[in-house]
């Protein structure tokens, strides 16, 4: 999944999606060019159980400047991992960050 996915997601978009570790990176950093300090990361792993069961674990974080949080107070950051991983129980992974790196990207497309 991280190898396809993140490829795609950078070319798809260039300007807001970075991998710091190259294509098999476990950490997408997300943020819009004019939105410098605010950063979201989508770092996933695999866990695997004793028994040999495999689940994909994805998570949101995000870096926002105290400056920004006390601009616009009214807007909670603070539920944006909540509100990822409610999107990844209904769209999927893939579905999931893309509709994050729309928003990141401030983008009109559907």
């Amino acid at each position: 999944m991280q190898l396809t996915l993140s490829s795609v997601a950078l070319e798809k978009y260039p300007s807001v999606v970075s991998l710091p570790g190259g294509c098999r990176s476990e950490v997408m950093i997300l943020n819009h060019p004019e939105l410098s300090g605010c950063v979201l990361f989508v770092h996933w792993s695999v866990d695997v159980s004793r028994e040999g069961g495999v689940s994909p674990k994805m998570e949101l974080l995000t870096k926002i400047p105290e400056r920004a949080l006390q601009l616009f107070p009214s807007q909670p950051v603070g539920g944006a991992a909540e509100a990822f991983q409610s999107l990844l129980r209904i769209l999927g992974p893939e579905a999931a960050i893309e509709s994050v790196i729309m928003a990141v990207s401030l983008s009109q497309d559907t």
